[in-house]
């Protein structure tokens, strides 16, 4: 039991570093995917299912016997050098033989299985090159925003522990590990976070005292109060954030936390984090939102655009324009 939850604690996104930047994995990762599986071709595709091309094992492994040349390249570089379009003649022997396939991102990271009949319809797709481009240029953009939101939740200053639909750990942050470590002196345990938060009987119920809706909780086992904030993708439930703390801070009296302050919602503390993450990589920078956003991970045109949201002036901007 111990070894299973050290191997689903090792699972976990750590904050340590960037866990979407492509240099976390590495082209020979690809390999070993053929080869646990026991496949001759990969299929890859974006995060909406659309297939982008397809890998050859033994177009991979040769890649990989120039040592030098692989090592140097960044794992979505890798795959998108050489996954290519196959038509439907050159795919059927593969089809015949096998009845499922693996299919990967741009970044290595299994996505689930196709049947040979997806795969078939994939490649009928009359899906140009520019289309294709495209949605690698948004799943690279959107690895790089992913990232930025986890830096921004371990910088909110209060414990966080995300859940996915089935109640399996996502994520927690440094500052929940340091709650749960305090109330029960020994290291995050996940099994029992999952089992306790999942068990009705270990969770009261409360309402607000200030006329809102939205309920509170309280884990008996961690001694915790939380609230459950929901994770919306295409309309559905995909998970909770439990955004929780020792007091009675999320259930204040009349709008007011327990210390008398004005009540922070999620939203707010996850503006006020985002904002002062990019304000610190801009001053950093010495006002240089460009060198800014290479620091966060993002493009320059989705930085601008949070800035702009946020109502963030851009004086590097503004001094620029003022000169022509």
């Amino acid at each position: 039991m111990t070894e299973k939850r050290e191997e689903a604690k090792g699972d976990l996104r750590e904050f340590r570093e960037n866990p979407y930047d492509p240099e976390a994995k590495k082209p020979e990762d690809v390999v070993r995917i053929f080869y646990m599986n026991n496949l001759p071709i990969i299929p890859v595709v974006s995060h909406r299912g659309i297939l982008l091309g397809i890998l050859k094992k033994d177009d991979v492994v040769a890649e990989l016997s120039d040592i030098e040349r692989a090592a140097g390249r960044s794992i979505d570089t890798f795959i998108t050098g050489l996954a290519r379009k196959m038509p439907i003649d050159e795919v059927l022997p593969y089809v015949a033989e096998i009845r499922e396939f693996v299919t990967i991102n741009l970044f290595g990271e299994i996505q689930g299985n196709w049947t040979r009949l997806q795969l078939l319809a994939a490649c009928e797709s009359p899906r140009g090159a520019e289309s294709i481009a495209a949605d690698a240029a948004g799943d690279r953009e959107k690895q790089a925003m992913e990232w930025m939101i986890y830096l921004i939740l371990e910088h909110i200053p209060r414990a966080l522990y995300a859940l996915n639909e089935r109640g399996g750990t996502i994520f927690y942050n440094s500052h929940f590990e340091e709650l749960y470590e305090t109330a029960l002196k020994r290291e995050v345990d996940t099994a029992f976070v999952e089992k306790s938060l999942g068990d009705a009987d270990k969770n009261e119920v409360h309402t607000r005292s200030d006329g809102s809706n939205e309920p509170y909780f309280y884990n008996r086992d961690m001694h915790i109060y939380y609230e459950k904030v929901p994770f919306q993708s295409g309309g559905k439930n995909v998970g909770y954030l439990i955004y929780c703390g020792r007091e009675l801070n999320t259930a204040p009296a009349g709008g007011k936390a327990a210390h008398g302050k004005k009540k922070q919602t999620l939203a707010q503390a996850l503006e006020a984090a985002e904002r002062t993450a990019i304000v610190n990589a801009v001053i950093g920078r010495g006002g240089d939102a460009k060198k800014a956003a290479l620091d966060l991970g993002v493009s320059r045109a989705a930085l601008t655009a949070r800035m702009k949201k946020l109502g963030i002036v851009d004086k590097g901007a503004a001094r620029r324009g003022s000169k022509k």
